[in-house]
């Protein structure tokens, strides 16, 4: 029991209500459990009223545990938040088990315009335009409202164009921890 859960709880009513709490182990798992998206430590430390140090030691331990034990799922560290995955070495399995039609679409029109926003973020409409050919602007949109690109401030020329980048679900969808790991292009301009 930490000292501010001491002074607000008699010891009897705290142990009482405690009883039936499942562990902090437990607790975090579930959190991981049902969340779509990553979750930060200072959350789960806000809901389970325990210290950040304890929640990030717990996740550390599920961490581990999940490896030691080659579980079907594992905890990924995505952005400041975390997640859970099923374990990377039942892919095969997984893939031959999800229906085809559950998969999220794409155009390749969809694609290129995100990898542009993903390898140059930030940028404006008209420099993917510029990039591709062609006009772009329905496709940000359609991006945006999927939550994989967001509006990030504007280009300070005249007209001050909007910039986007890529968000924390772009990078949850592609199983990064960080836009730093993308793969390196090698591509000469002209």
């Amino acid at each position: 029991m930490s000292e501010k859960e001491e002074n607000y709880f008699p010891t009897s009513l705290y142990e009482e209500l405690m009883e039936g709490r499942p562990d902090i182990k437990t607790c975090i798992e579930g959190i991981l459990f049902i969340c779509e998206k990553p979750v930060t430590v200072h959350e789960i430390s806000k809901v389970l009223n325990y210290e950040k140090k304890k929640i990030q030691e717990t996740i550390n331990l599920l961490e581990d545990e999940y490896i030691k034990n080659n579980r079907g799922f594992i905890i990924r560290k995505i952005g400041n938040g975390y997640r859970m995955y099923s374990n990377p070495s039942l892919k095969d399995v997984l893939k031959n088990f999800v229906n085809t039609s559950q998969k999220v679409h794409m155009t390749q029109a969809a694609l290129e315009t995100l990898a542009i926003i993903a390898y140059r973020q930030p940028v404006t409409r008209q420099q993917i335009a510029e990039i591709r050919g062609v006009k772009t602007d329905s496709i940000v949109i359609s991006l945006a409202n999927k939550g994989l690109v967001k509006e990030s401030g504007r280009l300070k020329v005249q007209g001050s164009p909007i910039l986007y980048r890529t968000t924390s679900k772009f990078l949850e969808m592609l199983g990064l921890k960080s836009i730093d790991e993308l793969p390196v292009l090698n591509i000469k301009e002209n």
